[in-house]
């Protein structure tokens, strides 16, 4: 603004002095055109050189030099063009307030004693009378009046433009600290006002929603496509307005454009600015992807429900059969008799053992207990595998083979793993051979060493081969229900497999036997 007040000053300047030359003003003070030419020229070349210099390479000593500058041609002009009474005088009213902006208090004062020293002057060599001695008192007292005016006015100005820029500063920098906090979270967080329309949100929020687009201003509840369990829709704004507390659902699911859905925990607070204010300021809606947790709920429950339906029936057979027992031996009964019930008994108890072996394994597995990776030799394993099966197979009349490939790479995985697998898969084998053989597989192939378990059995039907790795399935063959089973065998298997990071596959044809294999993958 100064800069262009300095700029535009020749033109006050000047055609005042043409003015006064043609004595349509008080030329009474006009000394000769040579003054007045060269203030004028003076003026132009000072506002040039200032617009020039201070645009582009504005100091504090170029301020100086043309403060002065316009200061002396200022004085000249008064003195020899105009005279001190002249309405020009009104323009040193913006040197005052520029030489304060510049250079402070002290600049405005030696501005001002420059007036009052150019008025004393005036008087002095112009002669003037006592009535023109009176106005340029009143002059000077009003030049310094209205200069000290706006200087006050400029300099509270500038320092509650500095007290509103710190605050500002203060407010961008806890505003970003807040930014930094909310998308350090690892939960999704959206802010709204009262209407719901977004002011604030995290990256979290675009990771859970799936999208890259700019959510501000938009409202929450186009965001969210949220159900119930009714598969009714939820206007959750609508529950944070009425409810005006904070609350918490995790009953809700949020729908995809392509019809997937995610189960969401969603938390819901009103915002106060403070404990005096009335009502609330918007809602902060934190929101968490709960799916795998809700899976994983739903599956304890369907697992204990199906564990007590499983244990149930082999305690009731083993509490008959001991009853039964005791009645018989009052009575008198056979050796044979009480044999064949304690056999039952028996049969019922190591069901109820095999059960919660493999709950138990299932449940080690589950906390990632004994899943550290060790060296292992593969083919010693599976010659010990062989060894220890070897005896069970001849005793049922079949034929145990291990077909192994020479210098099989070792393996760094769970070995109580990998053996719990094999043995499984072994164990199947034999147990659903009637006549034939088994046999113990290990090859090298490209996508790591490839375990497998053959044998000459039952077979599996295509109907119960969608089924073999669910809990607690047990084909509806007749030859399967002959022998027992708990019927988490391959379910266990499957998941210690995934624990591995291998992959588990079969092959299998009805009265053709079947296949089981894994795949390790080497470790490099």
């Amino acid at each position: 603004m100064l800069r262009i007040t300095g700029t535009l000053l020749p033109l006050v300047v000047v055609p005042i002095g043409l003015l006064v030359r043609q004595g349509i003003l008080d030329n009474r003070f006009y000394s000769s055109d040579a003054w007045y030419a060269a203030t004028a020229i003076g003026f132009v070349i000072i506002a040039i050189a200032q617009y020039i210099v201070t645009r582009y390479r504005p100091s504090p000593q170029a301020y100086l030099v043309f403060s002065v500058a316009y200061h002396v041609f200022g004085i000249a002009f008064l003195l020899t063009v105009t005279g001190f009474l002249s309405p020009i005088l009104v323009c040193w009213i913006a040197l005052m307030v520029a030489v304060d902006a510049y250079f402070g208090t002290i600049a405005f004062l030696i501005s001002g004693l420059a007036l009052v020293a150019t008025g004393l002057a005036s008087m002095l060599l112009l002669r003037l009378s006592g009535y023109e001695a009176i106005e340029v008192f009143f002059y000077c007292l009003f030049i310094l009046s209205v200069g000290l005016t706006i200087s006050r006015i400029r300099n509270i100005t500038d320092k509650e433009r500095v007290a509103l820029t710190k605050t500002q500063q203060e407010e961008n920098f806890q505003h970003q600290r807040l930014l930094a906090l909310v998308n350090s979270m690892g939960d999704a967080v959206i802010a709204t006002d009262e209407q719901g329309v977004v002011k604030l949100y995290n990256a979290a929020t675009l990771g859970l929603l799936d999208t890259n687009a700019n959510l501000t201003n938009k409202k929450i509840d186009k965001i969210l496509q949220l159900y119930g369990q009714d598969n009714k829709r939820v206007r959750i704004l609508e529950q944070a307005q009425e409810k005006r507390v904070v609350f918490a659902r995790t009953d809700l699911v949020h729908r995809f454009k392509d019809s997937e859905e995610i189960n969401l925990y969603l938390n819901t607070a009103p915002i106060q600015l403070s404990y005096q204010s009335a009502g609330e300021k918007g809602f902060i809606f934190i929101l968490r992807d709960i799916t795998k947790e809700k899976s994983l709920e739903e599956e304890r429950d369907e697992f204990i429900s199906v564990v007590s339906h499983e244990l149930r029936t082999p305690v009731a057979i083993v509490e008959g059969n001991i009853s039964n027992i005791r009645i018989l031996q009052e009575r008198g009964a056979s050796k044979a008799i009480l044999n064949r019930a304690l056999d039952d008994a028996h049969e019922q108890i190591m069901y109820l053992a095999k059960m919660i072996n493999d709950l138990s394994t299932l449940s080690r597995a589950e906390r990632g207990l004994d899943s550290a990776g060790v060296d292992i030799n593969t083919t010693e394993v599976l010659n010990e595998l062989f060894k220890t099966y070897q005896d069970r197979a001849h005793k049922k009349g079949l034929s145990l083979n291990l077909d192994l490939q020479p210098r099989l790479p070792h393996l760094t995985t769970s070995r109580l793993y990998l053996e719990e697998i094999l043995q499984n898969f072994i164990t199947n084998a034999i147990k659903y051979t009637k006549q034939g053989s088994v046999t113990i597989i290990g090859h090298h192939t490209k996508d790591g060493v490839y375990i497998a378990v053959k044998d000459t059995g039952i077979g599996i039907s295509k109907s119960d081969q969608r089924h073999i790795f669910e809990k607690f399935y047990r084909s509806e063959d007749y030859r399967t229900r002959e022998t027992s089973g708990t019927g988490l065998g391959l379910y266990v298997t499957h998941k210690l497999a995934a624990k591995m990071g291998a992959k588990i596959d079969f092959e299998s044809r009805l009265n053709h036997g079947s296949t089981f294999s894994i795949i390790i993958q080497q470790k490099k």
